[in-house]
């Protein structure tokens, strides 16, 4: 995997095969700018064939109670894995809970047909919101990262800004901090600091997952 020319690589008298993506500790990692959409993608798909692994159980008649500990404890951490890299644009917000409640209307025998609102769905399933708690997830990890004091490599990789040049023309890609500044200000590296006021914020944070997903 590369981001500038490909040149030939051989040991042992065999070729290195380069490739666009590689899952490195079950994350997909690349250069394309559209990976953070894939990687969502993946974790989509495989969080479907975790919901089918439950068949037995999530498309029955046993009690909802049942199903939600199911969703809660084994569907929702593997939608959510590796989030804390996510860039939450809205088309990304949109695609797990799209998938959330696919998931909800699945293991209620519910069809889109039926034409049930999902905060009525909701309220039966109980479940926990995975795009709130991923944003969560998010915050908290960004705020663990502002206060390393010891500039360890996950402190300088995520404060750095790369070569400083001129950027693209047209609508600029978004940054893994852009959702995040938008809470707590350009300074939240300083913010987080604060453990208090960062958990005041981190509120405001995951609210807004809350209501995307009204």
């Amino acid at each position: 995997m590369s981001n500038s020319s490909r040149k030939k690589i051989t040991i042992e008298n065999e070729t290195i095969e380069y490739v666009d993506q590689y899952i490195y500790l079950g994350k997909q990692i690349g250069f394309d700018n559209n990976n953070n959409e894939l990687e969502v993608e993946r974790r989509i798909r495989n969080t479907w064939n975790k919901f089918w692994s439950y068949k037995e159980i999530m498309k029955s008649n046993v009690p909802v109670e049942l199903k939600k500990k199911i969703m809660d404890s084994c569907i929702i951490p593997c939608l959510t894995y590796a989030c804390q890299t996510w860039k939450f644009t809205n088309k990304i917000k949109n695609k797990i809970t799209t998938c959330q409640r696919g998931m909800e209307r699945s293991m209620l025998k519910i069809r889109r047909a039926h034409k049930i609102r999902h905060t009525k769905i909701r309220r039966v399933t109980k479940a926990i919101d995975a795009l709130s708690y991923a944003q969560k997830l998010k915050f908290r990890w960004a705020g663990h990262v502002a206060r390393m004091e010891d500039n360890r490599w996950t402190y300088e990789t995520t404060t750095w800004n790369g070569p400083v040049g001129k950027r693209r023309v047209g609508r600029q890609y978004a940054r893994w901090e852009e959702d995040i500044i938008k809470i707590a200000g350009i300074h939240w590296l300083t913010v987080a600091k604060d453990r208090n006021e960062w958990k005041s914020l981190e509120e405001a944070f995951t609210r807004e997952g809350s209501m995307f997903s009204k």
